[in-house]
């Protein structure tokens, strides 16, 4: 069953971040995986809870490496303190000795509230469960190793190692595409008043509430436009409507998933759209041409008639401005 996305930004703007992707893409593990899953060693025993594909807009890649996000969780099975670091953990492809040291997890988090549990001390018969992340070539096997370090051994202890198929993962490339799903759904149903049955399937955020919330946003942004005639609410609300509407007709948008990690993605926002800062622009323009065609210089006049023909400005506005585009 998918987990709903909630959109955690209410605002557009060149990025947004969503939460609550699930990573369902991953199969479910079987009692054959289970064998190579968890392994233990002299006082350590590693559990490869679950993994998954992920992005980082800080991170490229080529056209035959991503990125893989292993969770993992630790056990202390000895008498004494272990320590874990990145230094604990390597991943080497099937076949090649070559050590794959573990990406720098904050080049991945999306948001400053992750806290990372997996880099930490140990006391005896505790454990931990964290996440570690690795370059990888596609389609490849390989195997994930991890050391333990104690201040009081006095040798090194063997590696537990854990074998990991990339292929198990491959399904949850799609919360990738289910984010960028979800905020189109967004987008679409609570800025451009647009049917998008996937805000039901995918969005968790409450959709009255989400539309509330712009409406409330433009309602005084509008009203601020005015100094002297000051439209009511049911009238700024009015032209929040037929601000939507144009919306509606005018827009569009290009999503790109740019960063995953931890449920959440951050997705890029290419919009084409009208900008309620150029239509100021042009109520302000239309306020002058007011006060100029006449002797009396009554602002709160020539505000209320700039009000009265607010569908003349949105009509206007593409031609003048050629829209506005933000990327």
């Amino acid at each position: 069953m998918k987990k709903k996305i909630g959109i955690i930004a209410l605002a557009l703007t060149s990025a947004l971040l969503i939460t609550g992707c699930g990573v369902n893409g991953a199969k479910k593990e079987t009692k054959e995986d289970s064998k190579t899953s968890a392994a233990k060693a002299e006082g350590l025993e590693v559990n490869l809870k679950n993994g998954y594909f992920t992005l980082s807009e800080k991170k490229e890649t080529s056209d035959d490496t991503e990125y893989i996000a292993l969770e993992v969780n630790i056990k202390n099975t000895s008498d004494k303190k272990v320590y874990l670091s990145e230094e604990n953990f390597a991943l080497y492809q099937k076949g090649d000795d070559e050590k794959i040291k573990p990406e720098i997890t904050s080049d991945f988090t999306t948001s400053y509230d992750y806290k990372d549990t997996l880099f930490t001390e140990l006391s005896e018969g505790k454990s931990t469960t964290g996440t570690i992340v690795f370059e990888v070539k596609k389609g490849k096997t390989y195997k994930l190793a991890v050391s333990k370090t104690s201040l009081s051994l006095t040798q090194k202890a063997k590696d537990v190692e854990i074998s990991v198929d990339l292929k198990k993962y491959d399904k949850t490339k799609t919360n990738f595409t289910e984010a960028e799903d979800a905020l189109a759904a967004y987008i679409d149903v609570v800025f451009l008043n647009k049917a998008n049955d996937s805000y039901e399937k995918l969005v968790s955020t409450n959709k009255e509430q989400a539309i509330e919330t712009a409406k409330k946003a433009f309602v005084k942004n509008f009203k601020d436009n005015f100094m002297d005639f000051r439209p009511s609410d049911e009238q700024a609300s009015a032209a929040y409507d037929q601000f939507r509407e144009a919306q509606a007709k005018r827009s569009s948008y290009k999503l790109t998933t740019v960063g995953f990690y931890d449920n959440k993605a951050l997705v890029n926002v290419k919009l084409d759209a009208l900008s309620r800062e150029n239509i100021s622009r042009l109520i302000g323009d239309y306020e002058s041409a007011y006060l100029d065609a006449t002797d009396d210089y009554d602002y709160k006049k020539a505000e209320e008639d700039t009000y009265n023909k607010y569908r003349a400005p949105l009509k206007t506005y593409e031609k003048r401005y050629n829209r506005l585009k933000i990327s």
